[in-house]
């Protein structure tokens, strides 16, 4: 017995010592390749606090960054899996644009056979994205958000009316809850061809199953630190990003709208519409737009291809992707951005007053009315806006990788094929050389004068080059739409519920610990 208990002492400590010589010599990867790093911890790597659940892995970034203002790149490992980041713009520039032949994939594909709607454009890579983009490069043009302009409008309509009863109720609000509901009216309608009207109703089945995929769970924690796991293991520990049961939600929806629209000759200007007439390999002349071939001609002149070729079936599985992408990047993205832009209109009531003077102003030159034109017409709430994704971007870090062995201009260093680079955005944009008031919401910032004297690649609230958000037209739309209906009729304060300054929650999406409450009157 003795001997027994003796060799699997010996075992046990043999395979510990193997795991930490393992892992430091893992950590001595830079050394090969001339990329400067500062020490890791021989476990955790130089990400201690995202591990134990202290800090979201986008203020890591921001630290290195302001910690390595001397480097333009820096080795960081993630446990021990080394990656890249990129400070210098002009570096920035050729990762994104420039050398993007030697960084078009994100680096973390979803297998299909793990992931219900893994299909999504923001997770392929290669040929399969790119023939997907040239498919989808048209969806999102001025002339197609023009068409699903007035289907946004009337769920902006909604937002009112719920201010209205908090304000004669006398209730403080949530205002990412408010936001939230407004988001998911907008993706219903326009993603999902569907009038949810949950800002009047917010437990509906559609908000209700929506909000099980932001809900924080451990699995979606392990494949963020291990994206490369084998689809056997993903399967058999059910390590899946988004509940299952919710993708079998989406999956039938799209199912579902698709029969009955060919069914019954049903359109609505929708994004569905879209891809409907592209699986039936069909143009819709309503769907047409100018702008169509200046979009994909700027693609295939980045992406340095002359010959237009694209054979994507489009399936029901990858049109519910591509919806289910654009719930997750129209519902977080828009419902953070407005919360937050209460919450800097609150502090700065006198932002506030101009902003909304000048949304009253614009809308009494056409009777009230908004119209798709008009968002053009209101550059303060432009300078505004962009001074919010300046402050909180949406994309806190870009991630690319590596794709061929890179030798870093003007340099002996190496990124090897394989692996990850980091765009650490929110570090660029609180960077006092590019931004005169980094830590105080300021929009002068994006004064023409500003923005002229200012290097583009500092400044990235949607990506830049060919895997740029594709949906950034909708999104701004969305946004813009959703403050006009916000401040024209309201003057918003803090409530004493929220804690100031914010802080923000560890994890993958940006959250605000205890939330930004409001409360709002009218003038």
């Amino acid at each position: 017995m003795y001997i027994i208990l003796s060799s699997l002492f010996l075992i046990i400590v043999t395979g510990l010592l193997y795991i930490y010589w393992f892992l430091k010599e893992s950590h001595k990867f830079f050394d090969q390749y001339g990329i400067p790093y500062p020490k890791p911890h021989w476990f955790f790597g130089n990400v201690k606090d995202v591990v134990l659940w202290r800090k979201a892995i986008w203020f890591i970034y921001k630290d290195l960054y302001d910690q390595h203002a001397s480097d333009r790149f820096v080795g960081v490992y993630t446990l021990h899996r080394p990656g890249v980041m990129v400070r210098d713009p002009e570096l920035i520039k050729s990762i994104l644009i420039k050398d993007f032949s030697h960084f078009r994939d994100r680096g973390f594909p979803l297998d299909k056979d793990a992931e219900p709607l893994a299909e999504s454009l923001i997770n392929m890579s290669g040929d399969e994205w790119k023939n997907l983009r040239i498919k989808l490069t048209s969806t999102f043009s001025s002339g197609k958000m023009k068409m699903m302009f007035p289907l946004l409008k009337r769920c902006a309509e909604g937002i009112q009316p719920a201010l209205k009863k908090y304000m004669e109720e006398g209730q403080d609000f949530e205002a990412k809850d408010l936001a939230a509901r407004y988001a998911t009216d907008v993706i219903g309608s326009c993603a999902f061809g569907i009038d949810i009207d949950s800002l009047q109703n917010p437990e509906s089945e559609f908000r209700t199953v929506g909000k099980t995929i932001f809900t924080l769970r451990w699995r979606a924690i392990v494949r963020g630190l291990f994206p490369k796991l084998p689809t056997s293991v993903i399967k058999y520990f059910k390590l899946h990003f988004f509940p299952v049961e919710s993708c079998d939600y989406f999956l039938k929806l799209v199912r579902d709208m698709v029969k009955y629209r060919e069914e019954n000759n049903v359109t609505r200007g929708d994004f569905l519409d879209i891809l409907i007439a592209m699986k039936n390999q069909k143009d819709l002349e309503k769907l047409k737009d100018q702008q169509d071939d200046a979009d994909l001609a700027k693609f295939m002149a980045q992406i340095g291809q002359k010959t237009v070729k694209s054979d994507v079936e489009m399936t029901i599985e990858l049109m519910a992707a591509q919806s289910f992408l654009f719930y997750i990047g129209g519902f977080e993205g828009a419902s953070t951005t407005l919360m937050l832009l209460l919450f800097e209109m609150a502090q700065n009531p006198d932002i506030q007053t101009k902003l909304r003077q000048e949304i009253v102003s614009t809308l009494e030159s056409n009777e009230g009315e908004l119209t798709y034109d008009m968002m053009k017409k209101m550059p303060y709430l432009d300078m505004v806006l962009s001074e919010v994704w300046r402050r909180y971007p949406s994309g806190p870090i870009l991630m690319r990788e590596c794709t061929e062995n890179y030798k870093i201009p003007g340099t002996d260093a190496v990124i090897k094929k394989g692996v990850p680079v980091v765009i650490p955005t929110m570090g660029l944009q609180m960077d006092k050389e590019y931004f005169e008031k980094p830590d105080e919401f300021y929009p002068e910032h994006f004064t023409e004068e500003a923005k002229r004297e200012r290097h583009p690649f500092v400044y990235l609230p949607f990506g830049e080059g060919p895997r740029v958000c594709i949906a950034e037209r909708f999104a701004r739309m969305q946004v813009i739409v959703g403050a006009v209906y916000l401040l024209k009729d309201f003057f918003f304060e803090l409530s004493p519920k929220t804690t100031v300054p914010l802080e923000f929650a560890p994890g993958g999406a940006v959250v605000v610990k205890g939330g930004v409450w409001v409360k709002c009157r009218t003038l």
